[in-house]
This record gives structure tokens, C-alpha cells and sequence, in this order.
């Protein structure tokens, strides 16, 4: 993705044959890429991919949907004022919504039903429209109700741009259909596909209880039981999405929505990502969506498999627990640089409260080397459950091995250095003492043997640190240790010269002058 966006190439300017043979998906994959190198750095083939992309059909109906919007400056609209007539509904969408009207039908006096439609603001086929819940780069998502089941449901239409590229089209069909055939509880049910409307909708059921971007924005950092508990459920239904050959390819906070009540956490838009990535072809080569939870390879625009989706799955934990996503930069471009060419901050300089075994589980989620990060969501599932039972009951269940913070015994090293410098030391006084008098040699010469054994004897005493150690046993056996050896030290130094007297208890004040 960064080469598509940072190498302009000098083609000539492509054939409409060409062009179409792009969009069906006809090309060799090393001629597709070059064409969509250029087509990121050249405006007339856009312009012309633009023309071509939808069968006139989808095209023309794509231009009246568009030239019938109208768009008001929000700013201008009061958004605390109740209807003007208390007896009728609020019936009002977001201004820059207003694309979606002339989808929906009239209201119909008609109707039959047991469903209440006085809150409708129109009819989608036989659904009735009560509201937006939300809208993005795919598109907009309404809040509706099936009359036949008499139950709430949810309908994400898309958005023009992407229903009039024939293969974004072509491809959503598919991958949402073969979403739609995982069943899983950690996955949101697609109710129905409808692939012949002027704008392609999917149904799905209407969960209430936001997503998890908007609890973050709420409420911050999760508990440790918390983030752990929602990556097993999503690591769950990764695992069951893969061995059904489906990838996400968009696993962030936003598209892991909430159940209300009993706060279970499920994937939504399946798919979706693969469709408005081929749509971007004829977008300017902009990068599609916000890329902060893209692994380094999808940054990169390469083929992906299933550790794509376990990377941005330890990147959501990785926000979960932080508050913040991993990379974060000004703009796209210097998000997707940060993922390929850097490591994410630790945890624990952002959230001190989470324990520093947690930053070794993302970090197995996100390893760039693809041969070294966790291989399957089978994987993740089951190193989970595992952490999650530890988090829950850490005296009966034991924190995974490969998880443990192995730090280095500090005190031990210094313990065997000290001493290795001390007998060096202990044989230079030797040897220098050789070269003094006759006399003093004769009386200090034992005396500093004996004393070097002695301090060497000493260091290597010094008791070694227990199997486990921790943070208690560093603070203050090992600041003891250094003391102890720089006394050491000092008295050898002291020796050297002649001048400590309890090394040679012979020497009188005026021998030391």
C-alpha cells in the first residue's frame, strides 16, 4: 500500500478494454499492479475507470440517487429544538445523510402488520425505516423493523461510490455471502443479502449496545479481566471465520459491537474491507479507512492470510488496554510508515496498572516477522483461555510459561564479577608487593594474601538471589551487594597504597606518613 501510494509510474495512458479487463478481474496480477500504480497517479484513467466501472444500469440509477441529495451545512441546523408540532414524530436524518431519502418509499397508510410504524421516516422493501444508527466509508446503517418476524433489525446500505465499481460490487456479494454462512456466537448474523436494490443492502440484527470504540472514547482503559475476556470471544470467532476461509481485514474497535445487558462482544462487517479497498482504485489512490489497526503487510499492500486478522486483533487489545491505538501519527500515510518500520510504545509506560507479562501477549499478536508471530486463530484461542483463567483466579490457575517475565538475575552476575575482579586485584597487590623491601614485604606480603582470600571469600558469600525473584529482593539485596563490594574495592585500593591499616596491622602512624 505505501508503494501504491509513494511510486508514480510513467505508463502511457491505459485502453478502455484495458481498463475493463481490470475491473472484471481478468489481468495477471504483475499487469494489474501496474496499472493501479498508475491509476494512483493519473486523473484522466480515473476519470475514465470512473465512467466505466458500474453497467449503465447501476450507473445511471447511482446518478439520480446523487443528483436528488441535498446537502445543508449542519452548522446552520439547531440540533436541541423539538419538532414543531409535538404530534408528529421526529422524522429529521443528519443533513449529510439526506443521499439515503430517495431509497425509501412513502409510508404506506395500508400497511399491514402488527408493528407500530408511526416513528417510520419510510419503507426499505418491506422494512420500515425508524432511523440512522451511523454511517462511514462503507456507507450508512438504518435502524428498521421487519413487519413478517415483527423484530428490529439493522440495514447497512452502500454508499454510491462503492455500489457503482462493478468488482467492489461483485466482491462485497461475495464475501458477504460467505460471511453469512458462519455461524458463530462472537459474529454478527447476516440475516439476508439484496444484491438487486439501486444500492446493494445487507440485514442484520439491531444491537444496541454501541461498539467498543465508543466505550473507549467513554470510559478509557479496560480492566485487565475485561480485555482479556473480549479477545478470547473475538479470538473465537476469528478462529471460526478462517476455517471457513473468510478474513476480516478490518479488526478495530469500531466493528466489534456490544450486546446490551450482557455486554458479549460480536464482529460485524465481514468483507466489507476488500470491497472499499477495490473501490479506492478509482479513488485518487487514497487509503481506504483509517489503517491504525492494519498489520505490516496489509500497510505494504501484500496478500494476507489469517495472522493479518491476529495482528489487528492484538493491536485492539493493545487499545483496549491503553486507551489508544499503537500507532498514531498526523496523517495515514505516517501511520501505515509506523507500522511497518516501528514497534508499538509499551503498555505499561501508557497504563501502569497493567502487568508487564500483558505487554508479551500483544507483543505475540504483533510481531512483524510473520514466522514468529502467533500462526492461527486456534492459537490465539487457546493461549487466551488460558490467560483468561489466570486473570481470573491467578492462585489456582498458573500464567502461561511462554508469557512469564524472565528478567535477568542481576544480583548474581554482579555477585560472580565482583569477585573475578576482586582475586585480579588480589593477585596485582601481590605481585606489587613483591618489588617493596625486604622488611615490609616480609610483614605484609601474608597479610595481603590472606586478606585478598578473605574479600574474596566475601563476594563469592554473598547469597544468591531466590529461585523466583522480585521486586523486593532486587531493592534491597542487591543495592546491600553493591555496597559491600565498593567497600571492598576501596579497602584493596587502600592496601595498595600502604595505607589501611587493618590490612597491615604492623605499619605505625609514622610508617604511614
Amino acid at each position: 500500500m505505501i508503494d501504491r501510494i509513494m511510486i508514480a509510474k510513467q505508463d502511457p495512458h491505459f485502453e478502455m478494454d484495458k481498463l475493463r479487463e481490470l475491473l472484471d478481474e481478468r489481468l495477471p496480477a504483475p499487469e494489474a499492479d501496474r496499472i493501479e500504480y498508475h491509476l494512483s497517479n493519473c486523473e484522466r484513467c480515473r476519470s475514465q475507470l470512473r465512467a466505466i466501472a458500474g453497467e449503465p444500469m447501476w450507473w445511471d440509477e447511482t446518478v439520480e440517487v446523487l443528483s436528488k441529495s441535498t446537502f445543508i451545512d449542519q452548522s446552520s441546523r439547531p440540533t436541541s429544538q423539538p419538532p414543531s408540532d409535538p404530534a408528529q414524530p421526529q422524522r429529521s436524518f443528519d443533513a449529510s445523510l439526506d443521499w439515503i431519502r430517495p431509497l425509501l418509499q412513502p409510508l404506506r397508510d395500508q400497511h399491514s402488520g402488527p408493528v407500530d410504524d408511526t416513528r417510520a421516516i419510510g419503507t426499505l422493501d418491506q422494512y420500515s425505516i425508524h432511523s440512522v444508527i451511523g454511517q462511514g466509508g462503507m456507507g450508512v446503517v438504518l435502524r428498521g423493523m421487519d413487519p413478517e418476524l415483527n423484530r428490529p433489525v439493522a440495514i447497512k446500505v452502500l454508499s454510491p461510490h462503492l455500489a457503482g465499481v462493478g468488482a467492489a460490487r461483485t466482491r462485497f456479494m461475495r464475501e458477504t455471502q460467505a460471511a453469512a454462512a458462519i455461524v458463530h456466537p462472537a459474529i454478527v448474523p447476516i440475516y439476508s443479502v439484496v444484491p438487486s436494490a439501486r444500492l446493494p443492502y445487507l440485514v442484520m440484527p439491531c444491537i444496541d449496545g454501541g461498539n467498543l470504540q465508543q466505550r473507549l472514547d467513554r470510559e478509557g482503559p479496560l480492566e485487565l479481566t475485561e480485555v482479556v475476556r473480549i479477545g478470547l470471544q473475538i479470538a473465537e470467532g476469528l478462529s471460526a471465520a478462517h476455517k471457513n476461509s473468510v478474513l476480516h481485514r478490518d479488526i478495530k474497535p469500531a466493528n466489534i459491537l456490544i450486546e446490551e445487558g450482557n455486554g458479549r462482544v460480536l464482529i460485524s462487517d465481514f468483507g466489507l474491507a476488500r470491497a472499499l479497498d477495490d473501490a479506492t482504485l478509482t479513488n485518487s489512490g487514497m487509503i481506504a479507512g483509517t489503517p491504525q489497526y492494519m498489520s505490516p503487510e496489509q500497510a505494504r499492500g501484500e496478500s494476507l492470510d489469517a495472522r493479518s486478522d491476529l495482528f489487528s486483533l492484538g493491536s485492539l487489545l493493545y487499545a483496549l488496554a491503553s486507551g489508544r491505538a499503537p500507532f498514531r501519527a498526523e496523517s495515514p500515510l505516517g501511520i501505515l510508515r509506523k507500522i511497518t518500520e516501528t514497534r508499538a510504545k509499551p503498555i505499561q509506560e501508557i497504563n501502569e496498572r497493567m502487568p508487564r507479562w500483558f505487554d508479551n501477549l500483544v507483543a505475540r499478536f504483533m510481531e512483524p516477522d510473520l514466522t514468529l508471530r502467533i500462526e492461527s486463530a486456534d492459537e490465539a484461542v487457546s493461549l487466551l483461555r488460558e490467560v483468561n483463567a489466570h486473570v481470573r483466579n491467578p492462585t489456582g490457575n498458573q500464567l502461561p510459561d511462554s508469557l512469564e517475565e524472565r528478567r535477568p538475575r542481576r544480583s548474581l552476575r554482579w555477585t560472580l564479577a565482583a569477585a573475578g575482579v576482586l582475586t585480579a586485584v588480589a593477585s596485582a597487590a601481590t605481585w606489587n608487593h613483591r618489588k617493596q623491601e625486604n622488611s615490609h614485604t616480609e610483614r605484609s606480603l601474608p597479610t595481603v594474601i590472606e586478606q585478598s582470600r578473605r574479600l574474596t571469600t566475601m563476594a563469592t558469600s554473598v547469597p544468591a538471589p531466590p529461585a523466583s525473584t522480585t521486586d523486593d529482593w532486587d531493592a534491597v539485596h542487591f543495592n546491600a551487594e553493591l555496597h559491600s563490594i565498593q567497600f571492598m574495592l576501596e579497602q584493596l585500593a587502600n592496601q595498595l597504597e600502604g595505607t589501611d591499616p587493618t590490612v597491615n596491622p604492623d605499619l605505625t602512624d609514622g610508617d604511614q606518613k
